[in-house]
């Protein structure tokens, strides 16, 4: 599973991208903290997952949002934040992520998360059937 990483705490990135390889299978292609080249590096990696902060260097998070959702299999979206309103979870709901994390407390749920999404969806019982849906 490929992911690229999108935040601008580049320790929470560093931090992120270690526990993130630790996973079996997993491999960070990129990372950025600006939204232009978050944008650019998930257009031209196609990675699985998208891992996203609300905000960026010129940009949101609902903006990366909005241009990789024309894809025609658009990356999972995990957007992290920590400003996690229930407005900003509705709204990053309805701009098309699959998750939200309020990146000051809820790390290891998206560590978790990730496993998870590592697993082939043969294998993921049928408690784990909302597992894609914004936390």
């Amino acid at each position: 599973m490929t992911i690229v990483l999108a935040d601008m705490d580049a320790s929470f990135l560093d931090r992120l991208q270690r526990r993130l390889e630790k996973i079996m299978g997993v491999k960070v292609v990129g990372e950025s903290s600006n939204l232009n080249e978050a944008i650019a590096m998930i257009l031209n990696r196609n990675p699985d997952v998208a891992i996203v902060n609300s905000m960026l260097q010129g940009g949101s998070g609902i903006d990366v949002l909005r241009h990789i959702r024309q894809l025609m299999v658009p990356p999972t979206i995990i957007v992290v934040t920590e400003n996690p309103t229930l407005d900003n979870k509705h709204a990053y709901a309805v701009a098309g992520a699959d998750f939200f994390f309020d990146k000051t407390t809820e790390e290891r749920k998206l560590i978790t998360t990730v496993r998870r999404l590592c697993v082939p969806q043969d294998r993921i019982e049928a408690s784990d059937v909302s597992l894609r849906h914004v936390q």
